[in-house]
């Protein structure tokens, strides 16, 4: 059937000139169309009759109909004006920078004037998203080697270095204190709830709209800003290996854990940029968590596709994904070693940013060329070290960088190995590639155990590695058809949405931007006024026990006066009997 652009040209000819309505999804706004014909299409004078007009026009309001009844299209709310929107980022790894950008760049493609603040260069090409420095150099979030933070909570030693570092160079920084002095000119402040509280003095006196960014995904604590405290039966700690399916023991385990995690990331992070923002702004500083409680709209890094489904608020909106993007071709030389791996495949080897190859203790690094010179397929290995040239098996190859999606959607592409960074395994759902998991430190043993217990992958822990180890686990995940079909489902899932993450995002921002303009309330949840024991009904519980004890000691004393009245009168009626024999 022909589209509408074609009837216009063809009725163009007919006319000359044609007047096009204002439609949604059409190719004209109020104006005179003008055809313009090419030179090799002509029409013969004469030819076209007053029928043929009329039929032709019929058919292009059917068209018309068509485009603005019949066909569906993404419902977009009228934006008055371009929002200007501010968001922070400065703490995090190279990862939530790309994700910061790609809310960025959402928001851009929207229309709306974006300032990214981090401490990575600027990367976005966007002529709306403007990026802004920190003040700190990149050092402070990459000169670190993770396998020296492999415990459960060693990670908040590197991240309060970093908080304290980027921190002092951000308040001192000439740049950062303008674009705090010009606060309230953005209509909304989005700001990382993670690791990020040294950002709170935009919020100071601020009058736009507040969003946070839970970017681990869903988390107990950052959820619970906005009063949503989720159950913990289901919701695992950040450093657990467990996943929304727990066992009775991980069920006693994980409110221990996460009580302990929130404990320690209060005692230690947040009080640490308490008292930073304190020496900057003596006097004026609330507590940073009372400003964190104060968000309209929590976007969450997570859907229910991935990790599956929780109880959230309406302003509680999941995000995930936003990052994945449809592969682009490989450039000539990776694609040409694609090509020739055959039926076999190739093999995707990366442990992210935040992770880097060359830091591997050796002994795992001869480990892995072992098993991979076994393998009948090709690898492809993001490292970025120069030590294994000399030493690589001929179906491998190293980079030091690598496009990581495109090489995850090639058709070619049959295994990823992957530390489980939160993205790195959003990516390969997203592109249905089953997943070695290797996790190393701070939230990926989690994101790891729940590829695992669903039939995506398989986790192979560092303590257990061996090349044998890698070898079998290898021909496992690809001998296996299961693990292919389970991921290629949830992939089709993640993409089964009715919008994008970037429109549902976006969306919901200029949503919350008009709803805080009116003052309307009809988004804030009753229960974020209650403390957390009130929320949980803790105060009514000890309420109700308290009155049942009273009771209970109550109907003691009612009964032992009415056994002492009746046991204590037949005791009488017996003496005066016996007095009276």
């Amino acid at each position: 059937m022909l589209n509408i652009d074609e009837f216009v040209l063809i009725y163009g000819f007919v006319e000359s000139t044609i007047l096009i309505p204002t439609f949604e999804g059409g190719i004209g706004y109020k104006q005179t169309l003008f055809a313009c014909f090419p030179s090799r299409l002509t029409f013969p004078e004469g030819t076209m009759t007053k029928t043929l007009r009329v039929v032709l026009l019929m058919l292009l309001q059917l068209q018309f109909l068509r485009a603005s009844v019949g066909e569906p299209t993404t419902p977009r709310s009228p934006v008055s004006r371009p929002y200007k929107v501010l968001i922070l980022g400065p703490v995090g790894t190279r990862s939530l920078y790309h994700l910061t950008r790609s809310l960025s760049e959402a928001l851009g493609d929207a229309g709306h004037s974006v300032t990214l603040v981090s401490t990575f260069g600027p990367s976005s090409r966007h002529h709306n998203v403007t990026e802004m420095s920190s003040g700190a150099p990149v050092g402070y979030l990459e000169d670190f080697n993770i396998f020296d933070y492999r415990g459960p909570f060693d990670g908040f030693d590197w991240v309060n270095a970093a908080v304290t570092k980027i921190g002092h160079k951000m308040w001192n920084d000439e740049g950062i204190k303008k674009l705090w002095e010009k606060r309230n000119e953005f209509d909304a402040i989005v700001m990382i709830s993670f690791i990020n509280e040294i950002a709170a003095p935009f919020l100071l006196d601020y009058n736009g709209v507040y969003i946070s960014f839970c970017t681990p995904g869903v988390e107990f604590f950052s959820i619970g800003h906005q009063g949503n405290w989720l159950p913990i039966s289901v919701v695992p700690s950040i450093v657990l290996p467990f996943d929304d399916r727990m066992s009775f023991f991980e069920r006693v385990v994980n409110p221990l854990t996460t009580m302990a995690y929130i404990i320690i990331y209060r005692w230690k992070t947040t009080y640490l940029a308490q008292t930073i923002v304190d020496q900057y702004f003596p006097g004026v500083m609330p507590p940073v968590e009372e400003l964190y409680e104060k968000s309209h709209l929590t976007l969450i890094n997570e859907h229910f596709a991935l990790n599956g489904p929780v109880p959230l608020l309406p302003t509680q909106v999941e995000v995930g994904t936003i990052n994945a993007k449809p592969p682009k071709p490989l450039e000539k030389d990776l694609e040409e070693f694609f090509e020739a791996s055959g039926d076999a495949g190739v093999i995707y080897f990366s442990l992210g940013s935040i992770v880097r190859g060359k830091d591997m203790p050796s002994v795992y690094k001869v480990m892995f060329l072992e098993a991979f010179r076994r393998l009948p397929q090709r690898v492809v290995w993001k490292y970025e070290g120069d030590d294994l040239v000399n030493d690589l098996p001929t179906n491998v190859i190293i980079k030091k960088w690598l496009p990581q999606q495109d090489i995850l959607g090639h058709p070619k592409t049959r295994l990823f190995i992957s530390h489980c960074g939160n993205l790195g395994t959003q990516e390969a759902k997203y592109h249905g590639v089953p997943v070695l998991a290797v996790p190393v430190a701070f939230d990926q043993s989690r994101n790891a155990a729940r590829m695992a217990r669903k039939g995506f992958g398989l986790v192979l822990n560092w303590e257990d590695m061996s090349a044998d180890a890698i070898f079998d686990a290898v021909q496992t995940l690809l001998t296996d058809p299961s693990y292919a079909t389970r991921i290629k489902q949830v992939s089709e899932a993640i993409k089964d949405q009715k919008e994008t993450p970037a429109e549902r995002a976006v969306w919901w921002i200029e949503y919350v931007i008009r709803a805080h303009a009116r003052n309307s309330s009809s988004l804030e949840y009753a229960g974020k006024r209650l403390y957390f024991l009130q929320y949980i009904m803790m105060d009514v519980i000890v309420f109700w026990v308290a009155v049942l004890i009273l009771w209970t000691v109550a109907f003691y004393y009612i009964c032992k006066c009415v056994y002492s009245c009746c046991i204590g009168g037949r005791r009488e009626k017996i003496e005066k009997k016996k007095k009276v024999a």
